[in-house]
């Protein structure tokens, strides 16, 4: 059943931009699972990048997120502080 749900998650390498050098990465030469898609996907995003690494710090600038650290006694505490009741 498993050798049967893994050949329906996968495509035909004629309709795919795969060069020659990825295609002899596959498994299967004839056919593209996801993973293997992924792990492509990742060799060209990073020969993209010339082989610069990209610190988290860096990745969220540019997104616009600040990475800024608290203080451990400013920071949320994983319970939540009481309630007061209403005197009725």
């Amino acid at each position: 059943m498993l050798q049967r749900q893994n050949l329906e998650k996968r495509i035909p390498v004629e309709g795919t931009n795969l060069t020659a050098r990825e295609r002899a990465l596959l498994p299967d030469p004839n056919w593209l699972t996801e993973d293997d898609a992924d792990a492509i996907t990742s060799m060209r995003a990073f020969k993209q990048a010339k082989g610069k690494s990209y610190s988290l710090a860096e990745v969220l600038s540019e997104s616009g997120i600040s990475l800024e650290r608290t203080p451990a006694s400013s920071r949320a505490t994983a319970v939540p502080k009481a309630r007061s009741r209403r005197s009725a």
